[in-house]
Parts: C-alpha cells; structure tokens; sequence
C-alpha cells in the first residue's frame, strides 16, 4: 500500500488501521472492538505519510552507510597509486582495498545501518502518530 501498488480500500481496525478480516470483530493487533472503535474502509493519508518518512529515514541511513563506505573505500583505494605509482602490489592493494571496504560497508549498512535506520524511522513515525491519534481522538470527542 505504501509502494502504491496495493490499493487503500478494505476494512482497518478504527483505532490503529490494522487489516481486518470481514468477520473479525476485534483488532489483532491492539485488541479494540469494532464496537468500541468502528471499523473504518480506508487508511488516512497522514498515516500512510507517517510511515512513508519512516521509510525513507531507514533507506536514508542504510545508504549513507553504504556510499559512505564505498566513497572511502575508492579514496583509500587510491592512495597507494598516488604515493608509489603504479606497480603490480598498487594496483593489487588497491583493488583488494576496494574489496574490503565494499564488504565492510556493506556490513555495516546492513547491521549499524538498519539498526540507527530503524530507531530513526521508528521515532519520527512515533511522533507523527503521536500527533495523529491527539488530532482524531480530539476531533472525536467533538462529534
């Protein structure tokens, strides 16, 4: 759904917009009744927006981590040529520090990267769904 792939039609928990099968009469996820909280047809689009920043904050880190890695990985790389020339052991170290650094930042990236991504992402959807749910139970309790 967030990709735009899947359509925003079907029947969401009223309180935290989890599927719900048509004969579920209670959130498997947050445990409300339909009766407490009606369910509702469609996600509202500030949650979806919520968790589209999440994404995106996570992708970013896990990037940055990633070309970072690899941009010092081809400077470093690149020393060896610069200092001595090229000879057999330059090009040898550089291509096999380009090999390491392309693993190191690739580990990185995917285990410091997700993991700050992930606490990132995370945070920023929390206030923005922390900001959401005071919007609608206000709006609620006027109506």
């Amino acid at each position: 759904m967030l990709a735009g792939r899947a359509p925003n039609a079907g029947r969401f928990c009223g309180n935290c917009y989890n599927p719900l099968g048509a004969d579920r009469e209670t959130c498997p996820h947050c445990g409300i009744a339909t009766a407490e909280t009606p369910a509702v047809e469609a996600v509202p689009a500030p949650v979806i927006a919520a968790h589209r920043v999440r994404r995106s904050r996570e992708g970013l880190v896990v990037r940055t981590f990633a070309w970072g890695g690899l941009t010092l990985g081809v400077t470093l790389s690149l020393v060896p040529l610069a200092f001595a020339g090229v000879h057999w052991w330059t090009l040898a170290a550089f291509f096999g520090l380009l090999v390491l650094f392309y693993l190191l930042s690739a580990n990185l990236a995917n285990s410091v990267g997700d993991e700050l991504g992930y606490r990132w992402g995370r945070s920023v959807f929390q206030s923005r769904w922390d900001r959401f749910v005071e919007t609608r139970d206000a709006t609620r309790d006027e109506s």
